[in-house]
């Protein structure tokens, strides 16, 4: 699959890149099935970490519990980025720790965006989803554990399919961007704290996130595939990245899997 590579990305070529992000391993491609894949295969023939895959085009882009993401020519950033954990992570902490640094990346570089945090793993803007985060963590006897976190940006909405509802770009909120600063961004917040990730949060990391928390007092219904939804009030996120769920007539719980949508009779 390397041989497949494209001689420029955003109008930079592939040397351009690897300077700009001051590493050796960076993979550029035109249409690919997935960069987690591609990652993935890279991390099991020992490619280094901070290795990043992106592509212009994504043919199967998934997202959390195999749901498609939808990722045509010229739309958005498809990036994965190659990291190898020292211990063992928590899943929900990996994206909302991924989620916290890339909406308060984005937000610096892009003033006036407004990306907040949508546990487990969305980024919003305007109260429409702008991006997604996707961690998968594996490990092999060759090639050694690691972490692939790929994470995909709406940029233009007008390249974006009609089906897809609800999304919001980068485009719509802040006028047209070069996707190469997108990309900046993306690197930036994903190096900021993932390749030393902390057991859990501190005290000045949950205050961050309170403030780029977008389901915080929001009434939410969680559900789970074997169980009856629960309706309740998100209040927060827990030090170990589990969401704080309040039902109605309940107390508090912890929520680490199944899915979260707002609203709930």
């Amino acid at each position: 699959m390397l041989e497949q590579q494209v001689d420029r990305w955003a109008g930079e070529s592939g040397t351009a890149l690897r300077t700009r992000w001051q590493r050796d391993s960076v993979y550029a491609f035109g249409s690919v099935p997935s960069t987690n894949d591609l990652a993935r295969e890279l991390a099991e023939a020992r490619a280094p970490a901070g290795s990043i895959v992106l592509c212009r085009e994504q043919t199967a882009g998934r997202g959390r519990g195999g749901r498609s993401w939808s990722s045509p020519p010229g739309a958005g950033l498809y990036l994965s980025m190659l990291f190898r954990p020292a211990a063992g992570v928590v899943p929900p902490l990996v994206t909302v720790v991924a989620g916290v640094d890339l909406a308060r990346e984005l937000n610096r570089r892009f003033p006036g965006l407004g990306a907040a945090v949508k546990w487990p793993n969305d980024l919003m803007a305007r109260d429409g989803k702008l991006g997604g985060i996707l961690a998968e963590a594996a490990g092999s006897g060759d090639g050694g554990a690691f972490l692939i976190v790929g994470v995909g940006i709406n940029v233009d909405p007008d390249r974006l399919p009609g089906h897809v509802t609800g999304a919001v770009a980068l485009a719509d909120c802040v006028g047209p961007v070069a996707l190469i600063e997108v990309a900046d961004a993306v690197v930036a917040g994903l190096e900021r704290r993932l390749p030393r990730i902390p057991p859990s949060l501190d005290a000045a990391s949950l205050d961050e996130l309170d403030r780029l928390d977008w389901l915080r007092n929001r009434t939410v219904e969680h559900r789970l595939s074997d169980r009856e939804p629960a309706v309740g009030l998100a209040a927060g996120i827990a030090p170990d990245g589990a969401l704080l769920l309040r039902p109605r007539g309940g107390a508090l719980r912890r929520v680490v899997a199944g899915s979260i949508s707002v609203g709930g009779n």
